[in-house]
């Protein structure tokens, strides 16, 4: 790959026009941005374009598929023969569309190349040998002509991905992909499309004639290579600049983020000047590219697969972002809604385009007169902050996956994600390992403020039973302090405690409701369970224990939760009176055990003396179930009845007051019990 040089033998530059895809590639290559996004379609975009393709083939009318926009690389792809090198564009929007196109007509190919033409009829051989198929391969999969040193390009194609996505890419296109080195979802998103058509191709194999399948498939790369756009093209940041704020403005599938990346990008071109030190587009870009990264790793983990990339720069915003900057927007907005928008995080796009805005055109009222920043030195610390937080997010998303971390923090965050109440504190989650990552909080501070966010998680929202937006703007409010006021952990871990206080009910109060069972979502009384059970483990060296996803993730509906005397009583011989006293206390804690699921409905509403030890040894019993709880159960009482299940239930509640205290000294003993201590 050469630079362009005045006498340089290079294709003619592309206008902006409309151009029929196969123009497009002829004599051309593209590829996408290393700051861009990956490979992101999925199912029914492949869809979508199958349909639409099977569609307008064979229809005499020209089938628009939007705008490509494209940047003059101002370089050229050498070529082996006499014919002008190709002229080098990168794809600033459009890939999606290409790489898919591209996919299509590699599986069609392949699709032909299997075909034996031998065991074909004369009539389907002559509509096999006149398929374009040649041609096709030279466009969208392997041009000969194409030198093997150029930088990229060694598959020979007209387009190259990003470094990550452009190893699996040119794998397919070889035929030789090795599904174990498959890394990120992109890369599973590539291969996935290449397979979907080709199952489309041999569904349509089955369903037609030979000749009629050579037919389609011809009909189908004359449609693909004529299919036509409008190309824009752009040769420098200034053009880059407007057309991103274009884009911006079409809004056709953008997310905020991308939105955010178009919206600072222009103003660094408006609001640079000459001097070195402030950031350039370029460096915008990349750390776009960066979060894009982030992502991929985010999108794989259970943790957080299902917290979108707007989600999380919301997060940012709330924590980042000084209460104080946009009071003037959101007011405005408060009154033209007509209703409260708190901290301006459900429309933080707006408010930090306007904020932006503002700096640009420097406005001097309010917090702006004296505010600490430029527009171009804000666009800076913006765009780091969120670098670092999505990187934060993928450090959390995957701690503990690999040696070189620390079990106890590892146990902290599995803790959190089991709870599954972390809505209200991502962005509190964020900024202290913000802190945490920039040394301004200790490893032991961050330690003991990630268990007290277990406890308020624990004792506001599954025991007292708040509502899952209850404490939001406090716990938001928390985040921001932090992260923009210099505050230390002794500050945060008193106001952690003092929302803990006001807004949970009486934590012992609920704990002792006698209609526990059905006040409480299950995975939260599995989630005391496995905890008390290990604090019993512990103690007795009982033997390992179940994983807590298992426990308390119910994975496979392996684990339960069993009413220790059966909420059915039809095989109990209860009087009147006993009735009465066992429909005020079944639905207690101190009635329940955890079991596993094929135990639970083996016992079919058992007496406890039935469950506790069963005459025949290959049944299953309390006594030699898999959770030591249960097993003390059986080995304390020899009966079941009111007087035993109270004293479960100061057991129980004895060891929750510790296990969840706010007090650090009672609290750590208990909370601290990883599964990986007992043997």
């Amino acid at each position: 790959m050469s630079s362009l040089g005045p006498d340089q033998n290079m294709s003619e530059p592309l206008e902006n026009n409309d151009y029929r895809l196969y123009r497009l590639l002829d004599g051309y290559v593209f590829h996408i941005p290393e700051y861009q996004r990956f490979y992101s379609w999925s199912k029914p975009h492949w869809d979508d374009l199958w349909s639409d393709l099977l569609n307008i083939i064979g229809e005499d009318r020209d089938h628009y598929m939007g705008t490509i926009i494209c940047k003059d690389e101002q370089k050229a792809i050498e070529t082996e023969e006499y014919t002008a090198n190709y002229r080098e564009y990168g794809i600033v929007d459009g890939q999606q569309r290409f790489t898919t196109l591209v996919l299509l007509v590699k599986a069609i190919v392949s699709d032909y190349e299997s075909i034996n033409p031998e065991e074909l009829s004369a009539d389907a051989r002559k509509r096999y040998e006149k398929l374009p198929i040649e041609d096709s391969k030279k466009l969208f999969v392997q041009d000969s002509t194409m030198g093997p040193t150029n930088e990229g390009y060694e598959v020979r194609n007209r387009l190259k991905l990003q470094q990550e996505d452009n190893r699996i890419f040119k794998e397919v296109l070889r035929d030789g992909t090795d599904t174990a080195t498959i890394s990120t979802p992109s890369q599973q998103r590539l291969v996935d499309a290449y397979q979907f058509y080709k199952d489309r191709l041999e569904q349509l194999r089955e369903e037609q004639s030979s000749i009629e399948y050579l037919h389609q498939i011809g009909r189908l790369l004359s449609g693909i290579q004529s299919l036509q756009f409008m190309l824009y093209t752009i040769d420098n940041q200034a053009q880059a600049t407007l057309i991103f704020e274009s884009i911006n403005d079409r809004g056709k599938g953008l997310s905020n983020l991308d939105k955010t990346k178009s919206f600072l990008m222009h103003k660094v071109y408006l609001t640079r000047s000459n001097d070195p030190s402030e950031v350039t587009i370029n460096e915008v870009q990349m750390r776009f590219g960066e979060v894009y990264r982030s992502l991929q790793t985010i999108d794989t983990k259970d943790r957080t697969s299902g917290i979108s990339e707007d989600r999380i720069q919301r997060y940012h915003y709330i924590a980042t972002i000084d209460r104080s900057v946009n009071s003037k927007y959101i007011k405005s907005e408060t009154g033209r809604r007509n209703y409260t928008l708190p901290s301006g995080a459900t429309v933080y796009l707006e408010a930090l385009k306007w904020h932006f805005s503002q700096l640009h055109n420097d406005a001097d009222f309010g917090p702006y007169e004296l505010y600490p920043r430029n527009c171009i030195d804000e666009i800076d610390w913006y765009t780091d902050g969120l670098k670092r937080y999505y990187s934060h997010m993928e450090t959390i998303a995957t701690y503990g996956d690999d040696e070189d971390h620390d079990s106890d923090l590892a146990w902290e965050l599995t803790k959190l994600f089991s709870l599954g109440r972390l809505g209200n504190f991502y962005p509190l989650l964020l900024a202290l390992w913000d802190e945490y990552n920039s040394n301004q909080l200790t490893y032991d501070e961050l330690y003991e403020i990630l268990q007290l966010i277990e406890v308020a998680s624990f004792r506001i929202y599954s025991i007292a039973g708040r509502r899952s937006d209850t404490g939001e703007s406090r716990f938001y409010r928390l985040a921001n302090k932090i992260a923009t006021d210099d505050k230390d952990a002794d500050w945060i871990i008193s106001k952690l405690k003092n929302n803990i206080s006001s807004l949970e009910y009486e934590f012992t109060e609920s704990l002792r409701d006698s209609n526990a069972y059905k006040r409480f979502r299950r995975k939260d009384i599995r989630y005391l369970f496995y905890s008390y059970d290990l604090h019993l483990r512990k103690e007795q060296k009982g033997g390992a224990a179940p994983t807590i996803e298992q426990a308390v993730g119910n994975a496979g509906n392996d684990y339960s939760i069993d009413h220790i005397r059966p909420n059915d009583t039809s095989k109990l011989d209860l009087n009147e009176i006993e009735e009465q006293q066992h429909g005020e206390i079944k639905h207690s804690l101190g009635n329940l055990t955890l079991t596993t699921g094929p135990r639970n409905a083996a016992w079919k509403n058992q007496p406890y003396t039935v469950k506790q030890e069963r005459v025949q040894e290959d049944k299953p019993d309390y006594k030699n179930s898999d959770f030591l709880m249960t097993r003390e159960l059986a080995r304390k009482y020899e009966t079941w009845g009111e007087d035993q299940i109270n004293d479960h239930l100061d057991d129980i509640i004895e060891y929750a007051e510790k296990r969840w205290n706010l007090d650090a000294d009672v609290r750590e003993k208990y909370a601290s019990i990883k599964p990986s201590e007992i043997d």
